[in-house]
């Protein structure tokens, strides 16, 4: 059997480094709210953002088996971008194409030193290379090998730019290396490898986009892609603002980026009930061609049961898109990109469950992310999703994938995606997943419930997520392979493109 007709990735992100609190983030995974190491790590990747840096294309990626080899590949890769931009500084352009170790050991010139004293990317990595990591609560003294080869030496007279530059190379990745072993591993509910992340963040909108698209390979039928953007500001206690503001700024650039591929790419701005002025903003979004938004529980609220002031902000928002016929798309799994306090609880599909049972909402268009999501547990809550392998664990209060099924055949507007459902990626895994799928069908009919599953199931990838960026192809080829058996070929195209389309609106 072929290819469907079309591919619409219904779960993606395009936003950098520059559109999220990165300082917060990096602190929050380290457990803490404030972390000078992070707001320095967060100025350096923010300096970084959108570089005319070209990679070489021979990069071999190492066995992810070998850690220390690859964390030194995503290091030297950050380091790479930042020896260009500070290359750039001198003003020299035979510099710029230089390896550090064919840079001649003769003094700068007092106008190399002046540009360079002038650079803020210098400045910053002076700052990293005066971390007091002890006090960051870093105290294991072993580094790997070449982090730490040459000292942090200041720009000063007699100074070379390669005996600079090396121990700003060392200086740098000891800081990237240190805060990625201080954030735990699984402060978003699956490991994550940070480097990679902060490497992927670096790139500019039009890059993140081209890196998508590149990603799929040139042998698909038609590709369409869909963005959400995140408000997530105030999540963090010390509430500090990104460096592109959500309002006006965020927004306007990515509107630039729709443009510039029109019908290829689709944006959902975001929803924040802390913000009084929401309304505004979402009639801005909507007037600018966002088509939908991006309701993200875990970064601290409820579809509902929450304090009065939101619950009203919630419910009038709802309204607003029951109003505007506009789409919902909320993260739904157990964890998920959330702060230290580990609120992904919030995105239980039981306040779904409780909004759609009022008539008043009954019509909500929502899309809920992940399906549920495979096996994961957040405090009190261990859900099996889509990983449940038996009734129990299927029927079990807490199983986010069997409530998700129940509430997209029952309810017209609702709908779901697969995206970063990663314990997909072990064989073993796929049998149990089509299980579960041949499972919520089966009770759907039993329950004389008026949807088949498969008409609301869509086709997502949640990428730029870590485990995502470097095995898209991977993903999509794992789908490809369930929606070529034989007893779900008619619903090929309904899971790759057209449950996406009814759920958006969108038309041929």
């Amino acid at each position: 059997m072929g290819m469907p007709e079309r591919i619409v990735d219904l779960h993606t992100h395009l936003f950098n480094a520059r559109y999220v609190p990165l300082a917060s983030i990096i602190a929050n995974a380290m457990n803490k709210d404030e972390s000078r190491l992070a707001n320095n790590v967060a100025s350096l990747l923010l300096m970084l953002v959108g570089s005319s840096y070209h990679e070489p294309k021979t990069l071999t990626t190492p066995s992810p088996d070998d850690e220390d080899a690859v964390d030194e590949f995503y290091l030297e890769r950050i380091w790479s971008i930042a020896y260009y931009e500070l290359c750039i500084a001198t003003g020299s352009l035979d510099k710029i194409t230089s390896e550090l170790g064919e840079l001649s050991e003769s003094p700068l010139s007092p106008q190399e030193i002046n540009l360079l004293q002038s650079s803020e990317l210098a400045q910053i990595i002076k700052e990293l290379s005066k971390a007091n990591y002890d006090a960051e609560g870093w105290h294991d003294t072993a580094l790997p090998e070449n982090i730490e080869a040459e000292k942090y030496i200041d720009l000063k007279a007699g100074v070379s730019l390669k005996r600079f530059l090396g121990g700003a190379r060392s200086a740098l990745k000891k800081a990237l290396w240190v805060v990625s072993k201080l954030m735990n591993k699984e402060a978003w509910g699956e490991k994550e490898n940070y480097l990679r992340f902060f490497l992927t963040m670096l790139s500019s909108e039009e890059k993140l986009l081209e890196r998508l698209l590149s990603s799929y390979g040139s042998d698909l039928p038609k590709l369409q892609v869909v963005h959400y953007m995140m408000d997530m500001q105030m999540a963090y206690a010390m509430e500090k603002p990104p460096y592109y503001l959500f309002h006006p700024e965020q927004v306007r650039r990515m509107q630039l980026l729709h443009r510039s591929r029109p019908c290829k790419v689709f944006g959902f701005s975001a929803f924040d009930p802390r913000r009084e002025d929401w309304l505004k903003h979402a009639t801005e979004a909507r007037e600018k061609g966002f088509i939908g938004f991006k309701f993200y529980p875990a970064m601290g609220y409820k579809p509902t049961e929450n304090e009065p002031t939101y619950q009203d902000r919630i419910d009038a928002f709802f309204d607003f898109c029951i109003k505007y016929d506009m789409p919902i798309f909320a993260h739904c799994t157990p964890t998920g990109f959330q702060t230290r306090h580990k609120l992904g609880g919030n995105a239980h599909p039981k306040y779904w469950k409780k909004v759609l049972e009022n008539s008043r909402w009954s019509d909500l268009r929502l899309c809920l992310g992940h399906a549920g999501g495979g096996a994961m547990i957040n405090g009190n809550i261990n859900s099996k999703g889509w990983m449940a392998d038996s009734e129990e664990e299927w029927q079990d209060q807490d199983n986010f994938a069997r409530i998700v099924c129940e509430l997209c055949t029952t309810y017209q507007n609702v709908y779901c995606e697969v995206g970063y459902i990663t314990q997909l990626f072990e064989a073993s895994k796929l049998e149990v997943f089509v299980g579960n799928i041949e499972k919520a069908r089966g009770a759907a009919v039993k329950a004389a419930r008026p949807y088949e599953l498969l008409t609301k199931m869509a086709y997502g990838s949640d990428w730029h997520m870590p485990d995502m960026v470097d095995r898209t192809r991977d993903y999509l080829d794992i789908f490809l392979k369930i929606m070529r058996r034989v007893e779900y070929s008619e619903y090929s195209d309904r899971f790759f493109w057209q449950n996406a389309y009814a759920y958006l609106k969108l038309h041929k």
